[in-house]
């Protein structure tokens, strides 16, 4: 490929059953007012039309968008985006959930700033939601992951490492994949990819960008909308025990694949404390999922379905014992604190 012909910005959906929602995140698309980019999605064996109303599209992107179809269904979005990374050929790569929007100068906006930065992430800290699957004249709410200090005007964080990760355990930076754009090079050359695991993988994966990234920029504007969908991944109804056992599930292929990642970093081996930090991040994440589904069950079940989930990494015991007395632990501070919190409100 000429690099008269490479895009500045390739953008990677996954998607599984999303034929009423998709359309409108490509329409978002073909709204930009930069349009340097090319389209990867990337279909989970969905078994609706998601893929008819794509190839319907295609037309109206003149050779941008290419549809790539999975073996089979991973049940997540981390396996999709991966095989979008593979076929993608931007300078940036964007990741898009499929039933999601971008404001229509999101791509002018993160390109300018990437490029003024030399960035190789740029972070953006806020996003657009609203509580109803049809946007048509939905009111949009402002959100973040991150609960204050805000920039104002994009900002140069930090080259520290050890700063980072000490700020991420602190919630100061924002988790997800579809936050970011990322530089291509900069990925391939650090080996990043999403980890494989239903849960915790963005929070994973931004580890790993947080860890290896020179030079990374937090972008103040708001560029995501996020559609809250009953039937998404994230909204899917399951048991209170099913619940608790893929939480469990994806703590244990999450916290092994980070720790499998950062172990390959001389930083990390010159400071385990910092990754010891990286991972409990992974651990406190998954007992704040978890805290308050513990309460409907007794100690003794909880255990036993802790002890079970672990039977496949060797004895299970130790493990085991460590999670549930951690996540006890966990969920005393959390309701100390809530107390605390009352009693200090009571009182003013």
């Amino acid at each position: 490929m000429s690099a008269e012909k490479i895009p500045k910005i390739s953008v990677i959906i996954p998607m599984y059953n999303v034929e009423n929602y998709v359309g409108e995140c490509l329409d978002s698309l073909l709204c930009q007012t930069f349009q340097d980019f090319e389209v990867i999605v990337v279909d989970d064996c969905s078994t609706d039309d998601s893929k008819g109303v794509v190839k319907g599209y295609r037309p109206k992107f003149k050779g941008r968008l290419r549809l790539v179809e999975s073996e089979k269904n991973s049940g997540g979005c981390a396996v999709p985006r991966n095989i979008g990374m593979n076929y993608a050929s931007g300078k940036y790569l964007f990741f898009l959930d499929s039933d999601d929007l971008i404001i229509k100068t999101a791509f002018e906006q993160l390109y300018s700033v990437a490029e003024n930065f030399d960035a190789d992430v740029v972070q953006c800290e806020k996003f657009y939601t609203s509580d109803t699957p049809n946007l048509k004249g939905a009111t949009l709410t402002l959100k973040s992951f991150k609960p204050n200090d805000y920039v104002i005007v994009p900002t140069l964080e930090t080259e520290d490492i050890a700063q980072r990760i000490i700020d991420f355990h602190a919630h100061k930076y924002v988790w997800t994949a579809w936050s970011k754009l990322l530089r291509r090079d900069f990925m391939v050359k650090n080996k990043i990819y999403n980890p494989i695991t239903l849960n915790n993988e963005d929070l994973v994966f931004t580890i790993y960008c947080l860890s290896c990234a020179k030079r990374l920029v937090q972008f103040p504007d708001p560029v995501n909308i996020y559609r809250y969908r009953p039937g998404s991944i994230l909204h899917t109804k399951i048991t209170m025990t099913e619940y608790i056992r893929k939480w469990i599930r994806s703590f244990s292929t999450a916290f092994s694949c980070c720790d499998k990642f950062l172990s390959t970093m001389e930083f990390y081996k010159q400071n385990p404390e910092i990754k010891y930090l990286a991972l409990d991040a992974i651990t406190q994440d998954t007992f704040r999922k978890l805290t308050n589904i513990y309460q409907k069950f007794s100690a003794a079940l909880l255990d036993d379905i802790i002890r079970d989930e672990f039977k496949n990494y060797g004895d299970p015991s130790a493990m085991a014992a460590f999670f549930f007395n951690m996540s006890i632990m966990y969920s005393i501070q959390i309701g100390t604190y809530l107390l605390n919190k009352n009693n200090l409100n009571k009182d003013k």
